[in-house]
């Protein structure tokens, strides 16, 4: 089946904001602790600029723009300098260990659990390293046993739980976005989803100087079908070319409904002559998946336009206009051998 079109996570650049309201909130907090309790507070005064010139620089509009990239550095530095005001703040018994959470919440919300792993995996060393600096406790004893248990425990569970969180909600933005940008009665991409996605692969094949292809398919015949049996009919008979589509593309293709009867679909790494064969393959397996209307059976037929990179140009525009002129040609070639929905056999 092929896969949905990809939309940017817009939310992501919203949430970096809030990171950026996160980290000035851990400076505030961190250094109004250590100037109340140390009696030289300018090393931690020191480490703060350091913190604050990381995460200006991090917001630099030079820099990367992937937001969970920012999001994730943003985290480690958060836990850097967390870690340097919690070991001169009373190292285990710094009551600012808490502020852990916060890096790691963030993080588990956007990063996969291979990224987030090493960063709590970092914050339980740092803690347990604090946890052993204190001489008063011996490591073999129960109390260091529960006590790095007790530090640990709190941040597996958060960051665990914010994973899944994280990975929920996301699926949620992607099903949200898939139909916002999709096409209600056949379930595949709509238009807009369709014409970023194909332009994003057009960019990169001629970046990279791959062959790329789009077929656009026209369900004849479908206004004489409304006609004779409703409808209904005419929907089903869409619904039957999705079906298709969804069973015959490889898993790389992406398939879209753009206009009334029109499909489009773009075929990731195919030359003009893979484009033919597969063409053809749909023709054929749409002609042979008999449509029920009533008490009888009817077959659909399609018109086909292909247009391929760089052949035909090199945006998304160009490419569909080509794609579309050699479908009108082939519709006006079949239009007096055959009728768009015939009696089966």
């Amino acid at each position: 089946m092929p896969h949905p079109t990809n939309t940017p996570d817009r939310e992501l650049d919203g949430l970096v904001r809030h990171v950026t309201a996160a980290d000035w909130l851990v400076l505030l907090i961190g250094v109004l602790y250590a100037t109340a309790t140390l009696a030289d507070a300018r090393p931690v005064w020191l480490a703060a600029v350091a913190f604050a010139v990381t995460g200006v620089t991090l917001r630099l509009p030079q820099l990367p723009k992937d937001a969970r990239l920012r999001i994730e550095l943003q985290a480690w530095s958060m836990v850097v300098f967390i870690g340097y005001v919690v070991w001169m703040t009373g190292a285990d018994a710094s009551p600012l260990q808490t502020l852990y959470l916060l890096p790691v919440v963030l993080a588990g919300l956007v990063l996969t659990a291979a990224r987030l792993a090493p960063l709590v995996v970092a914050i339980g060393a740092i803690s347990i390293g604090a946890i052993v600096a204190d001489a008063d406790l011996p490591l073999r004893s129960a109390a260091f046993a529960g006590r790095t248990a007790l530090a640990i425990a709190p941040l597996v569970i958060v960051a665990w739980l914010t994973s899944e969180l994280g990975g929920a909600l996301s699926s949620a933005r992607r099903r949200a976005a898939a139909l916002a940008d999709g096409d209600a009665l056949t379930g595949l991409a709509g238009r807009r989803a369709f014409m970023e996605a194909l332009q994003e692969e057009v960019t990169m094949a001629t970046r990279r100087d791959l062959p790329t292809a789009l077929l656009v398919l026209d369900l004849t015949g479908t206004r004489r079908l409304n006609e004779l049996h409703g409808q209904e009919a005419g929907n089903a008979a869409l619904k039957l070319v999705a079906d298709v589509l969804r069973r015959v593309l490889r898993q790389t293709d992406r398939a879209a409904r753009i206009g009334g009867d029109e499909f489009a679909i773009l075929l990731s790494g195919s030359d003009a002559a893979s484009a033919l064969v597969a063409a053809q393959r749909i023709r054929h397996a749409i002609y042979a998946t008999t449509l029920a209307v009533g008490a009888r059976h009817v077959r659909c037929t399609i018109s086909v336009g292909i247009a391929s990179v760089p052949r035909d140009g090199r945006s998304a525009p160009a490419l569909l206009a080509a794609a579309e002129r050699r479908l009108e040609r082939d519709r006006v070639l079949r239009a007096n051998a055959a009728t768009a929905v015939v009696p089966s056999a």
